[in-house]
């Protein structure tokens, strides 16, 4: 059986954290890391935006090479904070058997804190998070029908 696993969340809310111990528990996981993805492309300048298109091509690209190994568990670890981003995955991946959304609910206040924490190279500007909590949206009917189960993160 192949899975997919869509991490969804606002930035420092744990969603590498958990992708990471998850993959540590169960052979044949990889995870597809829009952060690792942008480091690569981008000659390891987590803040550099201006090669989006490659990023996300390299992105989609590698969903669908993990997802050809047999019985393989693949990780989305990007924000996934929206709800057309989260169709064009889930509706573009017909080689996965199930599909799991992961939801980490999360505080302004909370990711803030996290976020001020991580390492100077990967914190994300204070008014572009504020930006992004607001801009999240819960799932809505037509991504749940594309999901075999819904799990949520409360660290």
């Amino acid at each position: 059986m192949k899975t997919l696993i869509m991490l969804s969340a606002i930035p420092a809310s744990g969603k590498s954290t958990w992708a990471k111990e998850y993959q540590q528990n169960h052979p044949n996981t990889y995870i597809v890391s829009s952060d690792e993805v942008r480091m690569e492309v981008c000659h390891g300048n987590y803040h550099d935006h201006t090669h989006q298109k490659e990023v996300w091509e390299l992105f989609e690209k590698r969903i669908h090479e993990y997802g050809a190994i047999d019985n393989a568990t693949v990780i989305l670890d990007a924000l996934n904070d929206v709800n057309p981003v989260r169709l064009k995955y889930l509706s573009t991946t017909p080689e996965f058997d199930k599909k799991i959304l992961v939801l980490f609910p999360s505080t302004y206040e909370k990711s803030k804190k996290y976020n001020g924490m991580r390492d100077e190279e990967v914190r994300v500007p204070e008014d572009v998070l504020i930006g992004l909590y607001n801009k999240f949206e819960e799932p809505n009917d037509e991504v749940l029908s594309y999901v075999d189960e819904v799990i949520e993160v409360n660290w």
